[in-house]
């Protein structure tokens, strides 16, 4: 049995099925997920480098659990930077030092526009000494990521293989190159939306252009869909949407009909973010807002990003 190139499991050919078919017929195959890839993370050796990559459109709600994880030298790579307000880079890195991790340097970048991998590639021929393994929750674009790292430093012709959807990367694959030897490693599993989307905005989602910003003055009570899939009762508050220019968002002056699942309430004190994971954020001020959510969503408060 090998293991296939793609995605990490025990195949009879350089390619499972399942990659075969995402690739060629991008036609993607559910697969039973269990929640153990956290201890992939057990067999990271002490001399080893980490790549921790994180989406910053969709920077997870438990993060101290993957930083309780993490012993060793850490690049933090804030991904899917061509999504995000270029003004703010300062923010976005200091934004994580709360999480006290042995950060060796952060860097911004973009594997879909190729910004700052050839900085992120020097960064890692300069700490590494022995295997560098890149992980981080799901989706966040750890396999393209390398899969442009091979394209642009090494002569191999293979790649991993990558979906819009979840877990693509089924198990540990180990890529060497010239300098040192990367291992993918499976996305770590959280309970956000991406698998409660419908097949449109996933779509939508995976071709996303960069965010351009919506205020709204709210005066009175006002009501704010966003893809028809989350609804915010806001009164009296000035509000800043961040999510990317093809997803739809539509304020009423009146209330319409919406079939939540359930709604969640929050009193804020201080200016923060209300998070879809997944999806974007808004940057609220203090106030009472009502959230109305579909599909068995989740969603968050934190500190503001921007």
């Amino acid at each position: 049995m090998n293991k296939c190139v793609g995605c990490g499991v025990l195949t009879t050919n350089s390619l499972c099925e399942r990659c075969f078919r995402i690739r060629n017929y991008n036609e993607y195959k559910k697969v039973d997920i269990n929640n153990n890839f956290l201890s992939n993370l057990d067999k990271i050796g002490i001399n080893d480098l980490v790549v921790l990559v994180v989406d910053l459109l969709n920077i997870p709600k438990n993060f101290e659990t993957i930083k309780s994880k993490i012993k060793n030298n850490v690049i933090l790579v804030l991904n899917k930077f061509d999504l995000m307000p270029t003004n703010n880079i300062d923010r976005y890195k200091s934004y994580f030092d709360k999480y006290n991790i042995n950060i060796i340097d952060i860097l911004c970048v973009s594997s879909k526009n190729n910004y700052n991998i050839d900085e992120l590639y020097e960064c890692i021929k300069n700490n590494v000494t022995n295997k560098v393994y890149f992980i981080g929750y799901t989706n966040s674009g750890k396999s393209s990521l390398i899969n442009k790292i091979i394209y642009n430093y090494s002569n191999i012709n293979t790649s991993i293989t990558t979906s819009y959807l979840a877990n693509t990367t089924l198990d540990l694959i180990e890529i060497k190159l010239d300098s040192f030897t990367i291992v993918d490693t499976p996305g770590i599993i959280t309970n956000n939306n991406l698998n409660n989307l419908g097949d449109n905005i996933l779509k939508k989602l995976s071709k996303s252009k960069r965010i351009k910003p919506i205020s709204y003055q709210v005066k009175g009570m006002q009501y704010i869909f966003i893809e028809d899939i989350i609804k915010m009762s806001i009164i009296d508050n000035d509000v800043v949407i961040y999510v990317p220019s093809n997803i739809s968002v539509n304020r009423y002056y009146k209330d319409k009909h919406f079939n939540n699942v359930k709604s969640i309430s929050y009193d804020i004190t201080d200016t923060c973010d209300i998070v879809i994971p997944n999806i974007g954020f808004i940057k609220v001020k203090s106030g009472k807002i009502n959230v109305d959510l579909n599909n068995n969503m989740d969603i968050y408060v934190r500190e503001p990003l921007i």
